[in-house]
């Protein structure tokens, strides 16, 4: 029997146990990747799925049982997280009802929903608390959260701008430097990681947005802290080096800083985290003129998600951000700082 998958948004589902590896796999053809296990019972499933590649969440509950107040509110923490970097998210307990319908239920009246609105929200999944105690912690909870009034209660995490496309754009790019590289009899994967993991370089807007958003996607919590950590210290060491040495930034970034060298904070045990999603500088095997080619495409795309995510032109000179920025997030803030100043520009220009 094929292993069911309900969805109440385009993020989140809720079903029953995996019981083996071809319920994994389908699991992971749903486009899922994160995971609530809320068995008490199954002491090692949690461990077969983050195996398996899952990022999970484990909070055991006796069947029957309510979760502790506290360490729910944790568990909600984590999936309110993971819902906003566009994780897709199964919740399960042994058979996908009680201890599920329980923790799904806590999640609305966390986003406003009341008690309710709850309820007929997951009456068409079938999914609600089970026993007296799951009521009852649901009913101390919705007093405690209340109802959204001052507007529309949702689970949705609508983003302003639809990404997808420009990551599919970035994708094939990526897909055409490997397939050229192959197609000259050059394996990729046959690099030395040492090759291009030290010393500072930086990445076009659309690199950046799409290691960020793979950053997010594919590493689970203490991966992805571990990176920014490595990130931060590296964005020091860097900013030490240049000015121990007297250089400029751009300086810097064209030679490897004096010992100790600094890796890039993507490298982990001399290998990649993104490996796949790594950017066309760290791409070996191409020829100048087609690696030339892919750059400039990387540029104009670039420019297109400038353009769709702001609705105007980007400023002069394409806009570029160190590796230890974009993995720690820094970048933001420097892209919106480039809009402000490209939005003073203009307004300058136009002043009479």
């Amino acid at each position: 029997m094929t292993y069911s998958v309900t969805w109440l948004t385009s993020q989140l589902a809720c079903g029953s146990a995996p019981m083996s590896y071809d319920d994994l796999d389908h699991i992971k053809e749903e486009g899922i990747n994160a995971i609530v296990n809320l068995c008490g019972e199954f002491c090692d499933l949690h461990q077969i799925e983050k195996e398996s590649g899952f990022e999970v969440y484990y909070l055991p509950i006796p069947d029957e049982s309510a979760p502790d107040m506290g360490l729910m509110e944790k568990a909600l923490d984590w999936l309110d997280e993971a819902l906003y970097l566009q994780k897709k998210v199964l919740i399960h307990c042994r058979h996908g009802l009680g201890r599920t319908g329980t923790f799904v239920s806590a999640y609305l009246l966390r986003r406003g929903f009341g008690l309710k609105l709850t309820e007929k929200k997951l009456k068409k999944a079938r999914i609600s608390p089970g026993s007296f105690s799951q009521w009852r912690l649901l009913r101390k909870y919705g007093k405690q959260k209340g109802q959204l009034k001052a507007g529309e209660p949702t689970l949705e995490n609508k983003a302003t701008v639809d990404l997808e496309p420009f990551l599919l754009e970035i994708e094939a790019i990526l897909q055409e430097a490997d397939a050229a590289a192959a197609a000259a009899g050059n394996n990729p994967d046959d690099a030395a990681p040492d090759c291009c993991c030290h010393g500072g370089f930086e990445v076009d807007l659309i690199e950046a947005v799409y290691l960020s958003q793979s950053l997010n996607r594919q590493l689970d919590r203490d991966n992805r802290m571990a990176a920014i950590e490595r990130a931060l210290a590296s964005s020091a060491q860097h900013r030490e080096a240049r000015t121990t040495a007297g250089r400029s930034r751009d300086e810097a970034a064209e030679q490897k800083p004096s010992p100790p060298a600094i890796p890039c904070p993507l490298q982990v045990d001399g290998k990649c985290a993104l490996y796949a999603q790594r950017p066309l500088r760290c791409r070996t095997g191409l020829d100048s003129a087609t690696r030339q080619r892919l750059q400039e495409a990387i540029r104009k795309a670039s420019r297109e998600i400038f353009l769709a995510l702001t609705g105007s032109f980007s400023p002069a000179g394409d806009l570029q951000f160190s590796i230890a920025d974009t993995v720690s997030g820094r970048f933001v803030q420097q892209y919106f700082q480039a809009i402000l100043n490209g939005a003073s520009k203009s307004g300058a220009s136009q002043s009479p």
